[in-house]
């Protein structure tokens, strides 16, 4: 919605709303970002509408790179927070998508500590498994016997054993299970 607002107040025709739903430091992970820069590179537009411009990236590295396609190929970045490309200097181009990539690593950084600590004191990560001990111990002996998730799955089904959350035992439930159990 500030997109196409920006879009509307700025004179730009909005041609495609394309979210990137990412985090992380994968750059080629960025499918939005990447269909909408082929967009413009096939002349269907000629600015790329961001919320800020250090969030059009993962790294300092990857950002200077996408800031000098843009100015070499003739378009244009534009944040919602009035950044342009074709203002702002490369100096604080490069200045703000590094301030974000240090950002980046100490959340990083602080989620990992915060993961230790919380194992060290004990805490339950995550949602607590809905399979029975014994079931996983049952899939677990299966497992030993050469069995594959596929296979484990049919014999609990047509054990009668209760799937959690559904009316038979699916392969990927076994899967899961197993990769949790250290044994995929």
């Amino acid at each position: 919605m500030q997109i196409e607002n920006y879009c509307a107040a700025n004179g730009l025709e909005l041609v495609a709303l394309i979210p990137d739903v990412m985090s992380g430091k994968k750059t080629d992970k960025l499918y939005g970002r990447i269909a909408a820069v082929q967009a413009i590179q096939a002349g269907i537009a000629n600015v790329l509408v961001v919320n800020t411009l250090d969030r059009s990236s993962r790294s300092m590295a990857d950002g200077a790179k996408l800031v000098a396609d843009a100015k070499a190929e003739g378009w244009r970045i534009v944040g919602l927070d009035g950044t342009d490309t074709n203002t702002v200097s490369q100096l604080t181009a490069h200045a703000r998508l590094l301030v974000a990539e240090e950002e980046r690593e100490l959340i990083s950084k602080r989620t990992k500590q915060g993961l230790i600590r919380a194992r060290q004191e004990g805490k339950q990560l995550g949602t607590p498994s809905e399979i029975p001990s014994d079931v996983v111990a049952r899939v677990m002996k299966l497992r030993r016997k050469g069995m594959g998730a596929k296979a484990i799955a049919s014999s609990l089904t047509a054990d009668g054993v209760p799937a959690p959350k559904a009316d038979r035992w699916h392969y990927s439930t076994v899967r899961n299970m197993l990769r949790r159990e250290g044994v995929a």
